[in-house]
């Protein structure tokens, strides 16, 4: 069960009633990692590291873990069905000049990043610089209509609430509008960045920012298995 296991693509759902509180990826070395998986594929495990502040997105080689245990009480041995010492093609600094790193962590980090690394780096950027330039038109648009709507109710009627509530709100809605939308657009462009560095450094690998793979996948909380296609970009 455990061999058939190791060449399917395996999805994870939660489970509200399980007993335990997260995910655990129990290592080689008896070490432990509390997580949330999100993927178990036949040679590595993608989950987010619940150990880290910001939860980070990353994975694990198969290679290095000894047990899985589900936080729906499912329990999958691998130690036994994955040879040790298995390297992948694309391992992590393979491509750095480790004499020669950047002093900035993000730099650091991209260099020494294997490319399926990098190409979730490149999507989380990629994603957060959309979501700054959305910010920021809609806070930018919602500055020029609390302007305008402020204009026009202060100059109709002669009833000084009408005046006051326009003033106001040709003031206080610019004047929010901007500053969120100044936040919004600085997060497009500190993203948009980022993930240009990350498309070069893929570049300079000549490594393409999508993959596809067609992958056998079972679920095994509903025992079922399906033929997928993989498409990482």
């Amino acid at each position: 069960m455990l061999a058939g296991l190791l060449c399917l693509s395996v999805f994870y759902k939660a489970n509200a009633q399980s007993g335990r509180k997260n995910d655990v990826i129990v290592k080689r070395d008896s070490s432990r990692i509390q997580a949330l998986i999100t993927q178990m594929t036949y040679e590595k495990i993608n989950y987010r590291d619940l150990g880290t502040a910001d939860s980070a997105k990353t994975y694990i080689y198969l290679d290095q873990v000894a047990r899985v245990l589900l936080k729906n009480g499912k329990n999958i041995n691998v130690r036994d069905s994955i040879p040790a010492g298995k390297t992948p093609p694309d391992s992590v600094g393979q491509y750095a000049d480790l004499n020669n790193l950047p002093t900035n962590a993000f730099e650091k980090s991209v260099v020494m990043a294997n490319s399926d690394q990098l190409r979730d780096k490149y999507q989380y950027h990629k994603d957060k610089s959309i979501d700054g330039k959305t910010g920021a038109i809609v806070f930018t648009s919602v500055a020029v209509v609390s302007l305008v709507s402020g204009l026009i109710i202060s100059s109709t009627g002669d009833s000084p609430d009408n005046k006051t509530i326009g003033n106001s709100l040709a003031i206080a809605g610019p004047v929010v509008g901007i500053v969120l939308g100044g936040i919004g657009f600085k997060n497009y462009k500190i993203h948009r960045a980022k993930a240009e560095k990350v498309k070069a450094e893929l570049e300079r690998r000549n490594q393409p920012l999508t993959t596809f793979r067609f992958m056998p996948r079972f679920d095994p909380l509903n025992k079922s298995a399906h033929l997928t296609l993989s498409m990482s970009f």
